[in-house]
């Protein structure tokens, strides 16, 4: 399970979970950054994602292809690359406002879950 993943390899889950140095929400949006190793394998890793994006939210709402730069993004994803370079934009949750409420953790909601998985059931 430690094996080390290459730009290559990662998918679009990948990128949105581990593809940054601060979580922070800029202007709405988390900020996923790719940097591969040339060009031609940027825009082979934007089909790539595009392709899972599509299989998961469906026809992109906008894409743009010019002057070098190339955009496909849905309401609350945007995959977006120039040159080596590819970013992705997901639209922050804004789950502070019921996660942080001691009421969504009463009763320890999650206990039982946790409890299965320490008992190495995978089903």
């Amino acid at each position: 399970m430690n094996e080390r993943a290459t730009p290559e390899d990662a998918t679009l889950l990948d990128i949105l979970i581990d593809g940054f140095e601060k979580n922070e929400v800029v202007m709405g949006f988390h900020l996923r950054r790719l940097p591969m190793p040339y060009e031609r394998a940027a825009a082979r890793k934007f089909s790539s994602l595009t392709d899972e994006a599509r299989r998961w939210k469906g026809p992109p709402t906008r894409a743009e292809e010019q002057s070098g730069r190339r955009l496909n993004a849905w309401s609350d994803l945007e995959i977006r690359q120039t040159g080596r370079g590819l970013v992705l934009r997901a639209r922050a949750s804004n789950f502070n406002h019921w996660w942080n409420d001691e009421r969504t953790w009463q009763d320890d909601p999650l206990g039982p879950t946790f409890d299965w998985i320490a008992e190495g059931t995978q089903e």
